[in-house]
């Protein structure tokens, strides 16, 4: 049996988790008409979805469970999201319905990201950085979402302009997150090498001693 180091699963939970962000965040800036979001499907089940699922599950193997859990709940929530989306067209969802619905979801994950932004602060400033500003997207798509009425107006103005500025913030959370998995690979190559890694993410807790 091999005894050998084990691969770090943390980059592909960042990379499924940034890049499906970023497919969702330019639609919700205006981007692409919103008649084309069956487009959103995909990204949201295989990137968001499968592939978080099976770095959760890699990270479960390592004893992670901070990675096995967050990355485990936001492919859920991407597969709610895409089972939502395909039942506007599948099986006739009313749209407002499904708004509803990942509004809910979005309050939910507010929540859920502001525990996983706590435990960052343990971690590195890159990693609490990109946790913050997806807490921030999750709220700015919990309100104009929990609020739509069906004339299309919300607390936030009307729809779908309301959801610009959660775009924006993901958008840029999704850039964020390409540096801390590039960190992740690139460091880790470097550090093989017996080289020091080039990609700061700023450590926010000193390691213990041995």
């Amino acid at each position: 049996m091999s005894t050998g180091k084990k691969g770090d699963p943390t980059a592909l939970g960042i990379f499924s988790y940034g890049f499906t962000l970023f497919f969702l965040s330019i639609y919700a800036m205006g981007l692409y008409p919103w008649s084309e979001s069956i487009v959103m499907i995909a990204p949201a089940l295989v990137f968001g979805g499968l592939f978080l699922l099976i770095a959760a599950n890699w990270e479960y193997n390592n004893g992670n469970t901070f990675g096995a859990t967050a990355f485990g709940t936001y492919s859920a929530f991407f597969l709610s999201f895409a089972v939502a989306h395909i039942g506007i067209f599948a099986w006739k969802f009313s749209p407002v319905m499904v708004a509803h619905f990942v509004g809910l979801m979005a309050v939910a994950f507010t929540i859920m990201t502001l525990i996983y932004w706590v435990g960052s602060f343990k971690m590195n400033l890159a990693l609490n950085l990109t946790l913050l500003l997806l807490l921030l997207t999750f709220l700015l798509y919990a309100v104009p979402l929990t609020t739509l009425n069906s004339s299309m107006m919300t607390a936030m103005g009307g729809f779908p302009t309301a959801l610009r500025p959660a775009g924006y913030i993901g958008l840029l959370d999704s850039i964020l997150t390409m540096w801390v998995g590039a960190a992740v690979v690139i460091n880790d190559r470097w550090e093989m090498a017996g080289l020091n890694p080039p990609i700061p993410v700023f450590p926010l807790a000193k390691k213990k001693q041995n």
